[in-house]
């Protein structure tokens, strides 16, 4: 054999090898779809957010890499119908509606849902029927709780949507709508650290009283990939000992 064939050779073996590398990287590597809702996942937080620390860990734990792609909520959600490449999305709260479509992860952890208002106009509430006739805003996509959706199904809520939190606090501030359904600790860190909203944070509120908490999931596709996907997850998770339901946590 030449030299110039041996080197040939030589940089085609050297190829292969590194494409063989690759595909076995790549059989290592999950794909999830998220959104911006910190501090629990953001393409900017350290780790990529508390949701996404503790789904990295599991999957780690597991022999697996994670990677998360940041898209709008319903775009997020949508994802995992349309590329299979991504297998699931998360957070999520838990929904039967969503059972249907999804594979839900064991929990592995929780997100208070309750009601922000302006300090000028306090909301005066007991029950859910007791926000009848408010301009309610709900981000577009979110599950809520079972009563608050329920409440929106039969018309009691009339929801007044918006694509973000963000949009729907910034319509709190302005007087648009009259209280909006967030995770205190959403509202909370975008109060501190959103300068849109940082200037209106001392008008507006959230009282220590919530429609309910949720359990975090992660929701994979209903196929057997999704299947294989959330037994591992599961199983990382019970290894690094997260998990347990959301009483267990208050």
């Amino acid at each position: 054999m030449s030299v110039g064939r041996f080197k040939i050779f030589i940089t085609i073996f050297i190829l292969l090898l590194g494409l063989k590398a690759g595909s076995a990287d790549a059989d290592n590597v999950v794909y999830l779809s998220s959104l911006e809702w910190p501090p629990y996942v953001g393409k900017r937080l350290p780790e990529n957010g508390s949701s996404a620390e503790i789904v990295r860990k599991a999957f780690a734990a597991m022999g697996y890499e994670l990677k998360i792609l940041f898209l709008p909520w319903k775009r997020s959600m949508h994802m995992v119908e349309v590329d299979f490449q991504v297998v699931g999305y998360f957070p999520e709260y838990y929904s039967p509606q969503r059972a249907e479509k999804f594979i839900f992860s064991k929990s592995y952890g929780c997100s208070s849902v309750s009601l922000l208002e302006h300090v000028k106009s306090p909301v005066d509430w007991d029950t859910v029927d007791d926000l009848a006739g408010l301009r309610v805003g709900f981000v577009s996509g979110y599950v809520n709780t079972p009563e608050l959706d329920a409440a929106i199904a039969n018309g009691t809520v009339r929801p007044n949507y918006a694509p973000t939190d963000k949009n729907n606090i910034l319509k709190v501030a302005k007087g648009r709508i009259d209280c909006a359904v967030v995770d205190p600790l959403v509202y909370s860190y975008l109060a501190a650290t959103d300068q849109d909203i940082k200037k209106y944070s001392d008008t507006m509120e959230i009282k220590p009283r919530a429609f309910g908490v949720n359990e975090l999931y992660v929701a994979f596709r209903k196929d057997e990939q999704g299947r294989y996907f959330s037994r591992i997850l599961n199983e990382g998770l019970r290894k690094i000992g997260v998990g347990g339901s959301c009483d267990q946590h208050n």
